[in-house]
């Protein structure tokens, strides 16, 4: 494995090293200042402040006791200063706004990455839920 690519995915595994200590500044500092970020069901945030603070927020609820689990990643660099890392992942521990358990998701993490003179920052990443025996069709 190259420098780069060693570099780039240790990035996405901080994701969820960050993500499992609910260490929401340090996940914030993986991205740019003016990255943006979609999640599961859509919402988009715009800057590293919104991100921060919509992760402070889930973490504080929902996702306080959960662990982010990040498998088979993949890294490709379409220019020498931009990666496209996709990951799959597995979330556990997470709750209902009730605080019922709820069972454990799998998805698929794209996380687009620039070279800074900081290293490597996430610039734009979009989180999609695998949901099990849906398929696509046409119409």
């Amino acid at each position: 494995m190259s420098d780069t690519v060693t570099a780039v995915t240790r990035i996405v595994h901080q994701f969820a090293e960050c993500w499992n200590q609910h260490d929401m500044k340090a996940f914030a500092d993986l991205f740019a200042p003016d990255a943006e970020f979609v999640n599961v069901v859509g919402l988009w945030w715009k800057g590293r402040d919104e991100i921060r603070r919509a992760h402070e927020l889930t973490h504080a609820t929902m996702f306080r006791d959960s662990r982010l689990t990040i498998t088979d990643v993949s890294v490709r660099f379409p220019v020498p200063d931009i990666a496209i890392a996709r990951s799959r992942w597995r979330l556990e521990g997470h709750v209902a706004p009730d605080g019922a358990p709820l069972p454990a998701r799998t998805g698929v993490l794209l996380n687009v990455l620039a070279s800074t003179s900081r290293g490597w920052a996430i610039i734009d990443s979009q989180n999609t839920d695998i949901i099990d025996g849906v398929l696509s069709r046409p119409q």
